[in-house]
């Protein structure tokens, strides 16, 4: 048996089942097509949807987490899946942008209680197996199958579309979410291991539990570094999760085709949890950064059937540098407060992604989709620079 399976009670494989499931969503590659041909939404219409899941993950996502590390994790991952059960009946349903925007709040929320409480989980279950230098190619492992589940679903989804219609595909994807809650099932909740500060913290109340969160992250110079780092992969990957499949639009037309290169760029995003795996040195994270963001500069000057190869580098070196960044940042945190420590730090990132991508957005109705990449490519290039000489400073102090 290999060694990321063997845990106690199926604990780790249980997690990983679920993540599975979790990623294992249709109408994730078809959408903008949905949105365009049943809403008539475009680009900047993308952006106002994109703009209230960040708004609502920035004012929900610490205090879901916080919840999360003072309710339990496996309760919270069940309302999280429960919630995502409900976002996809009222999106399928949607009639109207506001009923869609309604499920999209919905799918919001799922994500504020369903992230940062998975890693904190999986960190735990493993701590509690002692286990928890594992985390690293554990954790890629669990993204590797996520990616997989977006992969293949995404690839069924447009033969799905041309089958049963556009909006059936949001009510298909509830059944992997129901085999989900029964991999939760078999779950049971990790022990946590105490910290006497982070423990002071919590006896006081939630609101201080709240507050000592975002103060473990501004006191520790490391965690400041990750929390930098989070938000070059926020510019990274926000705008190429949500926006390329227009790139795809813009190359070819039909639903399947958009579907297949969907499923494709899930195979690129595998490949590089899978390449991280692999290694068996840590990524240099500041390499990676620089490399995303000349990548991405080059999918927009190229604008044609190029563009896809230096997408798929990005694409496959964004995994690499999430999986590393997760680990210092799981590494780097107490078990009483992980969830909330670690949605502090995405808690920055929302905070500037949620302008830069209404202005994407706006860019790609008004002007040119390659003009926005070229900008994100641009704004990530020059934080790639900042955090290299950063980084230089703070193992200087080290």
């Amino acid at each position: 048996m290999r060694d990321w399976l063997k845990s106690r009670k199926a604990q780790v494989p249980s997690l990983i089942t679920l993540h599975f499931f979790v990623g294992f969503v249709f109408w994730y590659g078809i959408e903008k097509i949905f949105l365009a041909n049943q809403l008539n939404i475009g680009p900047s219409g993308i952006a106002v949807i994109v703009t209230l899941y960040m708004v609502m993950t920035l004012v929900l996502d610490v205090p879901a987490s916080v919840l999360a590390d003072r309710w339990g994790r496996r309760r919270m991952l069940t309302v999280a899946v429960f919630c995502f059960i409900l976002a996809n009946i009222v999106l399928g349903s949607s009639q109207t942008f506001t009923m869609y925007l309604i499920g999209t709040a919905l799918w919001a929320f799922f994500t504020v209680s369903y992230e940062g409480t998975f890693e904190a989980i999986l960190f735990d279950s493993l701590k509690e197996e002692g286990r928890e230098k594992e985390f690293q190619k554990i954790d890629a492992w669990s993204r590797l199958f996520f990616m997989l589940g977006i992969m293949i679903s995404s690839i069924a989804s447009g033969f799905l579309a041309n089958w049963l219609g556009l909006r059936d595909v949001y009510f298909v994807s509830i059944i992997p979410l129901i085999c989900g809650l029964l991999a939760l099932a078999i779950m049971h909740e990790p022990k946590v291991h105490h910290d006497d500060e982070a423990e002071e913290m919590v006896k006081k109340g939630y609101f201080a539990h709240l507050f000592g969160a975002f103060s473990s992250v501004w006191n520790s110079p490391k965690l400041r570094l990750v929390m930098f780092g989070t938000i070059i992969l926020f510019f990274i990957q926000t705008p190429m999760y949500e926006f390329n499949q227009y790139i795809y639009i813009l190359l070819f037309k039909t639903p399947v085709l958009v579907g297949i290169f969907g499923g494709l760029a899930g195979f690129y995003l595998a490949i590089g949890f899978f390449v991280a795996i692999k290694r068996k040195r840590t990524f240099n994270i500041r390499i990676l950064l620089l490399f995303v963001g000349i990548a991405l500069i080059f999918v927009a000057t190229l604008a044609n059937n190029f563009s896809l190869l230096f997408l798929a580098l990005a694409l496959a070196s964004g995994s690499i540098l999430e999986n590393a960044l997760q680990a210092e940042l799981q590494h780097s945190t107490t078990s009483r407060t992980r969830a909330s420590v670690t949605s502090a730090v995405y808690f920055v990132g929302n905070v500037l992604i949620v302008p830069f991508i209404f202005l994407f957005g706006a860019v790609a109705q008004n002007d040119s989709l390659w003009l926005a990449y070229l900008i994100d490519g641009g704004v990530v290039l020059a934080m790639a620079l900042g955090y290299f000489f950063l980084s230089g400073r703070v193992a200087e102090v080290k």
